[in-house]
């Protein structure tokens, strides 16, 4: 028996031998191993963040939170070996399986860990715990909590410091318990590399220099006394985002002024104008810096000119200087200005841009119906204060954060920017009106009704008597403007009227896409 034994062996031996030459001649096993390696990792990442099912990849290792390179050490004995050889394959850590996360974490070796923990249903007893204990290997970490679980989480980051963190994620569902916060004991105070916090429904409290080299805050459901101490801490600071608007917790705010002499942009996302005045009032910001502001309430006891004149700059310098003005309704009640250096914008619209010329951004709603408000403002208010921003701006004295000098508007969306922005181009007695600069004028969907356009030649010859004409305007996609209409006013604009065809054969594609 053994020698028939031992004449398989051989046989299978001998059919192996040629099998694995040729595999050996297919192109892809004669890659380099650096090669495969690089093949490998957009493998991993695609799988890793595009999700994947393990069962359809092999089946007797199919299991739960498999590792997303898993798949190619099942491939042959030159892959598996080329994968195990590299700890950076295995650093990213998400699973919830004790038994894959102790493959990871035996393959990575000292890799610095990218660990993402997003579900509520994690165990503390099991995983995190575990993962934690490699908190000095860490480079990147977010985690979600319920918020019972917060103490103890807390007291896992405070066990010791974190050298290689970069970026932390931390979120809380629930309601939070006003003993606990983010204080100078997580980390052992020493998160030397730390550059970049997110932190939701959790104080952050602290007073020592453990996030002095922070580049990125974002914090939501804070209050304004925890993010102003936080904030004095942050010189270093490049962007700074808050979401909603601060707990109310009765503390005295006793900080003013605070320098963040770094900043590049403020991002304010579902505030009121109530809570904009109050942080921006607080902050000394630079001069260059961008702000964009997503308004959920515009109603209170502030205006746009109080949060225009909060806005103080950082000593040294004057601010820019806005030389266009984009206004857009994009739904019943909700509006959006944007201002600019740059004498026009061409970029596509957002509320939080990234085009660097674009610096101040605002987005807000405001209901003008006095059925929802018996004792509000008439109908039309709305329409006006985009137009009445403008006028704060253009006309503002002593104030040298921003000034307007506006060569260019453009306006989009609906009849209701037509009465305001008419009242705002027109010239009374011997002013040369608001915007002495203006040389474009740029419509987009708009439908004009009754008088609107005879209101608005009326303006625009006024302005051409008192030698400010409108040097060009341009129509796209508006409604109820003919080529009658284009000929009165080539007489009151100076250069000429950019006109497409869709706005001449009165607006068949506008009227599907901006309905009155």
């Amino acid at each position: 028996m053994s020698h028939i034994d031992e004449e398989s062996a051989a046989l299978v031996e001998s059919m192996r031998v040629p099998r694995v030459w040729k595999n050996g001649q297919i192109p892809i096993s004669r890659l380099p191993d650096e090669i495969l390696l690089m093949i490998f990792k957009h493998f991993e990442e695609e799988r890793r963040l595009n999700g994947y099912d393990s069962d359809d990849d092999f089946e007797s290792d199919a299991v739960d939170d498999a590792p997303a390179c898993l798949v190619v050490t099942h491939v042959c004995r030159r892959w598996r070996k080329v994968a195990l050889e590299c700890p950076t394959l295995w650093r990213f850590i998400s699973s919830t399986s004790l038994y894959w996360l102790d493959v990871m974490l035996e393959r990575s070796q000292q890799a610095p860990l990218v660990v993402t923990y997003t579900t509520f249903a994690i165990s503390l007893k099991g995983c995190l715990e575990k993962i934690l204990l490699h908190l000095p290997h860490i480079k990147y970490l977010e985690l979600r909590a319920l918020s019972y679980h917060v103490g103890r989480v807390m007291d896992l980051l405070s066990s010791q410091p974190a050298p290689m963190l970069e970026t932390f994620k931390f979120s809380v569902y629930g309601q939070l318990p006003s003993t606990v916060s983010i204080s100078d004991t997580i980390f052992q105070g020493q998160a030397p590399s730390l550059r970049y916090l997110e932190v939701d429904y959790c104080n952050p409290r602290w007073s020592s220099s453990i996030f002095s080299g922070l580049r990125t805050l974002y914090v939501a459901k804070t209050s304004l006394p925890d993010l102003l101490s936080a904030l004095q801490c942050t010189d270093t600071l490049e962007q700074l985002t808050l979401r909603y608007d601060f707990l109310q917790t009765g503390q005295s705010i006793l900080i003013d002024g605070v320098p963040l002499p770094r900043l590049k942009k403020i991002v304010l996302d579902g505030t009121s104008l109530e809570t904009a005045v109050s942080l921006l009032g607080r902050l000394a910001l630079p001069v260059n810096v961008k702000i964009a502001l997503q308004l959920s309430s515009i109603e209170g006891h502030r205006t746009f000119a109080d949060l225009f004149s909060v806005m103080n700059m950082h000593p040294g310098g004057s601010g820019p200087v806005f030389r266009s003005l984009r206004a857009i309704k994009l739904k019943p009640w909700r509006f959006a200005v944007q201002f600019s250096s740059l004498t026009e914008i061409n970029s596509n619209y957002s509320w939080n841009p990234q085009d660097d010329d674009i610096q101040l951004s605002i987005q807000f709603y405001y209901e003008d119906s006095n059925e929802f408000q018996p004792n509000g403002p008439p109908a039309g208010f709305s329409r006006d204060i985009v137009f009445d921003m403008c006028k704060i701006i253009a006309q503002r004295s002593g104030l040298t954060f921003f000034s307007g000098k506006f060569e260019s508007i453009y306006v989009e969306g609906g009849p209701d920017f037509i009465g305001g922005l008419t009242a705002a181009l027109r010239i009374e007695g011997s002013s040369r009106g608001t915007y002495p600069s203006l040389r474009v004028l740029k419509l987009l969907g708009i439908s004009f009704e009754g008088d609107e356009l005879q209101n608005l030649r009326d303006v625009l010859t006024m302005r051409a008597k008192h030698e400010v004409p409108v040097h060009d305007l341009r129509l796209r996609l508006c409604r109820n403007f003919t080529a009658d209409q284009m000929q009165l006013f080539q007489q009151v604009v100076m250069n000429k009227i950019d006109c497409d065809q869709s706005t001449l054969d009165h607006g068949s594609i506008a009227a599907i896409l901006y309905p009155s």
